[in-house]
């Protein structure tokens, strides 16, 4: 939330309280398309058990590019409309884990402000979470290495599964684990350990920070719908993609 190439409601209303100072702000038209498909997954997914977050409600000040591509600077506002937006999720659980430090900061956490906003409903946050859901057990997580290169997008999420079996004497068993971070959707089994490893997509298009890196960053956007029974898991992705004038500028000559 704050970025103009990212999910928001058609309009907000900044300091409304303040009749002086109040500003209403409309979203641009790629930010209309984005917030379709939210208010569409809101339709189709109906009541669900919990919601899992896995970071950067927020794109946060953006220092390095001193603010640019925001439709708001204003920390306060970003963190209540991400929480507006959640909020229309209709669920009594949420569990999230902190984002990426640049975006969402430490202390205090973003992320952790989103969450504690949702008033109507049981919060969980952490760095990291453990989560048991039937006989699953479930590890979240934001961060995952990336890579530009195709032939090298299994290599972090097989290094996750691996760091878990290696490490499982200390953190327990986890049968499926879920991460964020990389705009992309991913999807690993290994079916000898009965571990599978999901990352997640965002809803964030194509900024300038991907624009800088040529055609090799196209983000996937979209969400995940997580089915358990007893030890039986069903992932369903729901992505979109964007094309021709919502991925750049498109001009003729």
């Amino acid at each position: 939330m704050g970025s103009s190439v990212s999910v928001m409601p058609d309009e907000v209303n900044v300091e409304p309280s303040d009749e002086q100072r109040s500003q209403r702000i409309t979203s641009n038209p790629l930010q209309k398309r984005v917030f379709k498909e939210w208010e569409e997954m809101i339709d189709t997914v109906g009541k669900v058990d919990a919601c899992f977050d896995l970071g950067d409600n927020v794109d946060g000040p953006n220092k390095k590019s001193n603010g640019f591509e925001l439709w708001t600077s204003n920390m306060h506002q970003q963190v209540m409309t991400a929480a507006d937006l959640l909020s229309m999720i209709k669920t009594n659980n949420f569990f999230g884990v902190q984002g990426s430090y640049y975006h969402v900061g430490e202390n205090t956490s973003s992320d952790l402000a989103v969450l504690s906003s949702l008033k109507h409903c049981r919060q969980e946050f952490g760095t990291d979470l453990a989560v048991k859901v039937e006989d699953v057990r479930i590890h979240l997580s934001h961060a995952i290495g990336y890579t530009r290169s195709q032939a090298s997008k299994c290599t972090a999420p097989k290094n996750e599964i691996d760091a878990a079996l290696r490490q499982k004497a200390k953190v327990g068993k986890f049968q499926l684990l879920m991460r964020g971070h990389r705009h992309e959707i991913n999807d690993i089994i290994d079916h000898e350990n009965n571990i599978r490893l999901v990352v997640c997509p965002g809803w964030k298009a194509r900024d300038a920070f991907a624009a800088k890196n040529g055609l090799a960053m196209v983000p996937t956007l979209g969400w995940v719908l997580l089915k358990i029974d007893k030890r039986d898991i069903v992932i369903e992705p729901h992505t979109f993609e964007l094309h021709g004038k919502h991925m750049f500028k498109e001009v003729s000559l």
